[in-house]
Order: structure tokens, then sequence, then C-alpha cells
């Protein structure tokens, strides 16, 4: 194993942090081609936490406080709020990179060492989560960092250090934040993954490295403990099974078994499986029970996140380069050992490349955008005027619509179909539409209505709005619900702090409106005769 300098790989990735993160600042501020509300649900969380709020126990969200508090630091020294993010993002990188330092110089050698650091910076830098669709995107960010700090765990734990690089306690320290941090940023990743790397450590006999990783461990939630209460992991807990209990968000993309099986995972799945057998008959028994653990974290992880993007393969590419065999050794199709476990780091880059292609080169895109083509999302709010979003998309208002019930002559045609059944509420039953683009122009529409007759909210008001997400109490100054969910999930969170129940009339998410509707009902509330426009009901709480 050729030994890398500590000094000239550090160097690397400054170079590669300034690159990136330069890049992505220097266009001004945060340009968004596509999922403008996963951008709002960051931004209100945001202007929640920079009110003094703690996320679980003032507001419901099952994404970690980690993933917001680098934004939230920024924004509080005068940054705009496109900017903090894209400071954030650099300042991850930043606190990563001694970690990555670690990994490299310790156990990996060659390509495999310097494109741990590539793929690490850049997916931490990145403005778009992945697949190959190019339009820019802050979904799922926190997923990025997420498997930055995974990589770095898992590397740690289930390769052995050079014989001159031990040190046994930097590394437990380091895979104990870093599990930390998962379970303070994604926990998915914590639950994906802490088993098959405390089996990792056991397997190598790195005891010591096992225990201070779990004192690490103990300590960060002990602080937490000591900063925001000892209420605040229930009400964590609390707000995970929020997830589990929704209808359409526990798994919000492809069914498990196509995620093994299906035509996009297919060969990903074989690569993985072949990699395990070629590693034990290699003579790597133990690095290859170790990947078989890790199997079903990254299948879980892969499925439980939207977009269904497998980017374990940026570390299985690694992970196999690391561990090619000395040539001579015959696997599976009497393959010469070195060269099979080559070929499937190979074809797991390969696999990956569109995904990676698109993460590399997103900044250089936002770099490019053309300006005139957006319009800052939440222009009411100063500190939000850095925050663009592309006009086609979020000022002109286009909605899904069933035909029929506009055109009742249709009906000895139509076969009607439960996915759209309509919604009712109290007796109620709304129009059939699915709001399709135009979400700025619409909030901002019902924002400015609500503060007119008949309505008439004064800009203390709190609402429970029944869909996914809305940017109303921000476009329209009034105030965030205490206890509410930026993002629904289910229940009824925060519905005893609201003032009134807004119905969208044409919704983001039809079934989330009618799964919030339906327990809603079950609440209890009393509620004076809706007030009415076009695009919502608003039902008045009585207290």
């Amino acid at each position: 194993m050729t030994k890398i300098s500590p000094l000239k790989y550090a160097a690397f990735l400054s170079i590669l942090i300034l690159i990136f993160g330069g890049v992505g600042l220097a266009k001004g501020g945060l340009y968004i081609g596509r999922h403008e509300g996963d951008t709002a649900h960051m931004i209100e969380i945001v202007l929640r936490m920079l009110q003094g709020q703690v996320p679980h126990l003032d507001f419901s969200t099952p994404i970690g406080m980690f993933a917001f508090l680098p934004a939230v630091g920024f924004a509080k020294v005068g940054l705009g709020l496109g900017q903090a993010f894209i400071a954030g993002q650099v300042l991850v990188a930043v606190l990563l990179a001694p970690m990555v330092v670690r990994v490299a110089v310790s156990r990996l050698s060659g390509l495999a060492a310097w494109g741990f650091g590539f793929v690490t910076v850049s997916m931490i830098l990145s403005l778009v989560h992945g697949e190959n669709i190019t339009a820019l995107s802050v979904s799922m960010y926190y997923n990025r960092w997420a498997w930055a700090a995974a990589f770095i765990a898992i590397l740690l734990a289930a390769l052995p250090p050079r014989e001159d690089a031990r040190a046994p306690v930097l590394d437990g320290v380091i895979v104990g934040a870093m599990l930390a941090a998962l379970a303070l940023l994604k926990p998915t990743y914590f639950v994906a993954f802490v088993a098959p790397i405390a089996i990792a450590f056991v397997l190598r006999g790195a005891w010591r490295s096992l225990w201070i990783g779990v004192l690490t461990g103990a300590v960060i939630a002990a602080l937490m403990v000591a900063v925001y209460g000892v209420d605040f992991f229930p009400a964590y807990v609390s707000d995970l099974l929020s997830v589990t209990r929704s209808d359409t968000r526990a798994a919000p993309g492809a069914p498990l078994m196509e995620v093994i099986n299906g035509p996009r995972f297919m060969i990903a799945t074989l690569t993985l499986i072949l990699s395990v057998i070629v590693l034990r008959q290699a003579g790597q028994d133990r690095a290859g029970l170790v990947l078989f653990l890790l199997a079903p974290g990254f299948v879980y992880v892969t499925y439980q996140n939207f977009g269904n993007d497998p980017k374990w393969l940026m570390l299985l590419a690694i992970y196999l380069l690391a561990l090619r065999p000395e040539a001579g050794r015959r696997v599976v199709f009497n393959a010469d050992a070195r060269n099979a476990v080559a070929g499937l780091a190979l074809v797991a880059f390969a696999l990956i490349t569109p995904s990676f292609q698109n993460i590399v080169t997103s900044p250089f895109r936002h770099l490019a955008t053309k300006a005139l083509d957006y319009a800052p999302q939440f222009k009411t709010r100063p500190e939000l005027r850095d925050v663009f979003v592309k006009t086609q998309r979020t000022a002109t208002v286009l909605g899904r619509v069933v035909l029929v019930d506009d055109l009742p002559q249709l009906a000895p045609y139509v076969v009607e179909d439960d996915l759209f059944k309509p919604v009712t509420f109290l007796g109620e039953t709304l129009p059939r539409c699915t709001l399709q683009s135009g979400d700025v122009a619409m909030h901002s529409y019902m924002a400015d209505r609500l503060k007119q007759p008949p309505f008439n909210f004064p800009k203390d008001s709190q609402f429970f709005v029944a869909d996914i997400a809305s940017g109303i109490w921000i476009l329209g100054g009034f105030e965030p619900l205490k206890g509410g969910a930026p993002w629904y999930y289910s229940g009824t969170p925060g519905i005893e702090n609201a003032d009134a129940i807004i119905v969208p009339t044409c919704p983001l998410d039809t079934e989330i409106e009618r799964n919030a509707l339906a327990a809603l009902e079950n609440a209890g509330l009393v509620l004076r005769a809706p007030l009415r426009d076009d695009t919502m009901l608003v039902y008045p709480i009585v207290k």
C-alpha cells in the first residue's frame, strides 16, 4: 500500500472545497429549478429556528436538527438564506475534511484514496441530490451529507489501518461522531449502518475503537440533552413515528422489491452479490462478510429515500479498489481475483456515473443559470430574496382536474378510479383538482386573501393547512403554527394552537389532504362555518 502524504491530501481536499464551494457561492444566490416545495420546507424550518424554535420540541419534523444548523448559523451573521444554505454546505465539507483525510491516509491508496476524497467533497457541495435529472434542487441535501458521513464511518470500521497508521482512539471518536451525526441528521442511515459498523469493529478485533465510538456517541447525546432538555429525544422519536404512520410518505418511492430487482437496480444488486462472493473466494473473508452485512442497509436507505438513487455504489467501487488482492488467485468463472475485483468496481462506478456526473457538474450549472428566468420564491421577506425559483414553474398555475366533473356527458364513458375519488370534509365534497405548478402564485394569492374580507385574519394568526406543505404564513407575514409540521406526514400536529383550518380546493397533494382532513374530523374540534374563496375553505376554530 503506497503511503499518501497527509499534507498533500489535505491540500487536495482544500482545492476541491474552494472550487466547488466557490463556484456555488459565486452566483450570489440560490437558483432552484425543481422541488420548490422542498426548498420552502427547508426555508420554513430555518426561519422557525431563527425565531428561537427548536426542532421536535416546538415543531414537528423527522429530519434531525443537524440538517439545518449550518444554514441557521450563516443566516444569523447576515447572509441571505440562499447564500447561507450554500455556505452551510461549505462548512460541512470543511468539518468532514479531516475525517476524510484520516480514512485516505490510513486505509486507502492510489485511485481509491483520491477518488474517495473527490466523491465525498463533491457530494457534500452538490446542488442536486443525484439521479439523472439536471434541474437544480436542494431536495434531500441532508441525504448527501449523510452518505458522506456514512462512507467515512463504514471505511474506518471495515478496513484495517496500515501498521504505521494505527490510532484506535481517533478512529473510535470519528466513527462515534459520524454515527451521532447520522442520528441527528437522517436517522434512516443510523438505523441502517450502526450494527454492521459495530460488527466490523468486532470482526477485526478493534474493541478499543468500538468502545470509544460508543462513548463518543453517548457524550454527544448527553450534550444534546444538556442543551435542549430531557424531552428532546422523546419528541424526536415521536416525530419519526409520525412518518411510519403516514399512508403516503413512509416510503415515497419505488416498492422494496423493485429497488432490489427492478430494471434500474438488478445489475446493481447482482454486482453487490458478486462482490461478496468474489471477495470471499479471493481470501478476503472478513471484508466479504462486512459487505454482506452492509447490503440490507444499502437497500433500505435507497428504498426509503425519494428518487431511490443507489449512491452506495460509489462506496462499493472505493471499497473494492481498496481490497484488490494480489494477482494469481482464481475466483468465480475462473477469473483472476485482482482483475475480477477491479472489474466489479468499474461496473459499480459505471452504474452510478449518471448520478455522479449530475452531482459533480451541478455547481457549475448553477453558476451558468440564466437569472432572467427566475424570480424570488418569497419576495415579501428581505432575508429570502436570494432564493430564486423558475417563474415558468411557480407563476404558471396549472392543475390536474377530473374532466367528467365539468363535462357530465362523459360519464357513460368513464371508469372511476379510487385514486381520484373525491375528498370530503364534514360532509362537503371538494373539487377533484391537484396543483401541478404555480404554488408560489397560488399561495401568494391565498395569503393576501386571508388578510382581506371576509377573512380578516390579523398578523398573529396561526393556520393548519391541509396539504403537504405551504408557504402561506411566510408569504402573508403570519405566525408559524406552533407544534405544526412544515412537511405533513400524519395526524394533526399543532392543531391545538391553530386559529383556523385552511382547506385548499386544489392542493399540492390530494392524498395528503384526504388524510389530514380525516384526522381533523376525528380530532373533536368545534369549527365555525367555513369562509369561502374559490381557492380555499377556511374554518375558524372555536376555542
